[in-house]
């Protein structure tokens, strides 16, 4: 065999275990991502789904809401849908929320109390394999995590952005503020500000959209207490 052909016959042998590599359910790849169907799920609020490249949550996919401090209404942008989730008899799982849901808020909004789960896992091994499982489960319709440092790294947040395409449910992740320089691999970045009245959000990155843009939107009243459980 000559030169030649040993550099084709490499250069088809190399093409084939790149192809199986690629067609691992554990690779993530941002090609695939751009070429996804852009059906996204409706925010409930309209001039939130005209800025998103999907018009509305991308399903699937991993939604990172940065954030300097929690309860400023940043719960409150996600119950049009986590409302419409609970009543398809789809369930929602938290995470390690800072606070507890406060239910009589929760249930006026339409979120159905008995499709709610709260996990508490001690320690950040036992929280991302929680989290990780509830994704990939095929029965979860959205799961709301809360990473109070900058703990998790970048591969963890890629093992999550792809658990949540294999169990095609909505992910959406709370981060610090100061992570919006850290890089991360979420198919949409929200950094989330509120001035007391209003909730003021940035959109830092979409795939297959635009970014930059900024958006204002009602507080809703606080839909977290410490004193009072969810039933």
């Amino acid at each position: 065999m000559n030169s030649a052909e040993n550099f084709i016959q490499n250069k088809v042998l190399k093409q084939q275990r790149l192809r199986r590599l690629l067609d691992r359910a554990d690779i993530w790849q941002a090609a695939n991502e751009q070429r996804r169907p852009r059906n996204g799920i409706a925010t409930g609020y309209r001039g939130l789904d005209a800025l998103l490249s999907g018009h509305g949550w991308p399903r699937g996919a991993t939604t990172e809401l940065l954030a300097d401090q929690s309860g400023i209404g940043e719960l409150s942008l996600l119950l049009p849908t986590l409302a419409e989730l609970t009543r398809d008899g789809q369930m929602v799982v938290l995470v390690n929320p800072p606070h507890i849901p406060y239910a009589p808020a929760l249930a006026a909004a339409g979120v159905q109390l008995d499709k709610l789960l709260i996990l508490h896992p001690r320690g950040q091994r036992d929280q991302l394999w929680a989290m990780e499982q509830s994704l990939q489960a095929g029965c979860c319709g959205a799961l709301l995590s809360w990473q109070p440092s900058r703990e998790a790294g970048d591969r963890d947040l890629r093992r999550l952005q792809i658990a949540a395409r294999q169990g095609d449910c909505l992910h959406f992740h709370f981060r610090p503020g100061n992570c919006a320089a850290a890089p991360s691999p979420a198919s949409l970045r929200l950094q989330l500000s509120s001035d007391g009245e209003q909730l003021t959000l940035q959109l830092l990155k979409q795939l297959g959209g635009h970014s930059g843009q900024r958006l204002q939107l009602p507080r809703s009243p606080d839909l977290t207490r410490r004193d009072q459980p969810l039933h």
